[in-house]
C-alpha cells in the first residue's frame, strides 16, 4: 500500500509540474496576452492573472510532494477545478480585450487554428492546460479515495 501513495502522489504532483509548464509556454509565447494583441506594452493584467494561476500550480506541486495528505489533495482537487473553471469564464472579459462576442474569444481561446488578425501564439495551448487542469482534478479525487496516512 505505501507504493500506492507514493504513485499516486507523484502522479498529482506532476500534473502540477505539467499544469505550471503548460501555463509558462503560453506566458513566453502568446503576444496577444502578453500586449492584450498589441494595444498596451508588456504585460497585460491577463498576463498577470495566468502567471499567478503558474505560481499556484509550481507551489501545489512542491506541497503535494513535501507534505502530501487528504487535505492537500482536496485543496489540489478544488484548486484545479477552480483553475479550469477560472480559464473557461475567461470568455466572459471578452469586450475587455476588445472581442465582440463571447464565442469570437472562446475561439481564439479554445482553437487549434491560429484566429485571424492576431499576434503570434501556439494555438491549441489553453485546450492542453484545460485538459491537463480536468485530469489533474481526476486524479486529485482517486488520491484522495486512495490516500492511507498510515502507509505514507
Amino acid at each position: 500500500m505505501a507504493n500506492n501513495n507514493i504513485s499516486i502522489r507523484a502522479a498529482v504532483g506532476l500534473l502540477f509540474i505539467l499544469d505550471f509548464a503548460v501555463t509558462i509556454a503560453i506566458l513566453f509565447t502568446d503576444h496577444n496576452l502578453q500586449t492584450d494583441f498589441g494595444s498596451v506594452p508588456k504585460y497585460f493584467i491577463h498576463w498577470y492573472g495566468l502567471l499567478a494561476t503558474s505560481i499556484i500550480d509550481l507551489v501545489g506541486a512542491v506541497v503535494v510532494f513535501s507534505r502530501p495528505s487528504k487535505r492537500v489533495f482536496s485543496v489540489g482537487l478544488a484548486g484545479s477545478a477552480l483553475l479550469a473553471l477560472f480559464l473557461v469564464l475567461d470568455v466572459v472579459t471578452y469586450k475587455m480585450v476588445g472581442f465582440s462576442s463571447i464565442t469570437s474569444f472562446a475561439t481564439y481561446l479554445f482553437g487549434v487554428t491560429k484566429y485571424p488578425h492576431s499576434l503570434s501564439y501556439i494555438p491549441g495551448l489553453y485546450d492542453v492546460l484545460l485538459i491537463f487542469y480536468v485530469i489533474t482534478v481526476l486524479v486529485s479525487a482517486l488520491a484522495l479515495r486512495r490516500f492511507n496516512p498510515k502507509t505514507n
